[in-house]
């Protein structure tokens, strides 16, 4: 019997071509979703895209000022997992932020805490 795939044709190594193919188009199972961070008069907002998502399938933590984003997506072609960590300035009002999501786009605005106003120091 002879082994026909070594057989050289004009097709041979095509299989071999349209396996690199093979996933292209299908979502990856772990990506890194595009966020955008801006600073307006003292105040940061971060938005990160989220398509597809919904609200209940996106978790936030916030510990040592390291601000992590994960959420997941199921559809009936593919389940996605996305994360994304951020550093954040100590001195943010991470108390007080403001987190929306709608469309897809998760919005999260921080502003710096309020300094102490210069006072005098009294000796006793």
């Amino acid at each position: 019997m002879y082994n026909t795939q070594m057989i050289p044709t004009h097709f041979f190594g095509l299989n071999k071509f349209f396996d690199a193919f093979e996933n292209e188009g299908k979502a990856c199972g772990s990506c890194m979703p595009r966020a955008a961070v801006a600073e307006n008069n003292g105040q940061y907002t971060l938005e990160v895209d989220l398509p597809g998502v919904k609200k209940e399938d996106i978790d936030l933590n916030l510990e040592n000022f390291m601000l992590t984003i994960k959420a997941s997506r199921k559809s009936a072609t593919a389940d996605m997992k996305f994360e994304r960590s951020f550093k954040l300035s100590q001195d943010l009002d991470t108390e007080a932020a403001d987190v929306t999501f709608e469309n897809g786009l998760l919005s999260i605005k921080l502003s710096k805490k309020a300094s102490a106003a210069p006072h005098k120091l009294v000796i006793k």
